[in-house]
């Protein structure tokens, strides 16, 4: 488990760097391997925090194509990943 935890974890760093880099399909390709990991592992911490980068990099580039592969990593609705983006942009609201 530390070992893909930190694996995750690396891709989802390299995902930071390509996004402050404007390589947004390359942060696009890190966050979503970080977070099929994360949940692979059931890690609800960290995949709450690439959830988090996937938000933002939704924000950035306004790709709705980027909501079916969230919904594909945690087996969910694109109609959900919508829900839970903007529950965590009224979060970051208050």
């Amino acid at each position: 488990m530390q070992k893909c935890s930190t694996l995750a974890s690396t891709y989802h760093q390299l995902g930071r760097v390509s996004e402050e880099l404007r390589e947004y399909e390359e942060a696009r390709s890190h966050y979503q391997q970080a977070l099929k990991t994360f949940v692979e592992f059931n890690d609800n911490h960290n995949d709450s925090i690439a959830l988090k980068s996937f938000n933002r990099l939704h924000q950035t580039t306004k790709d709705d194509s980027l909501l079916a592969d969230v919904a594909k990593c945690i087996n969910s609705t694109v109609e959900e990943v919508v829900e839970l983006f903007d529950k965590v942009n009224s979060n970051n609201d208050t």
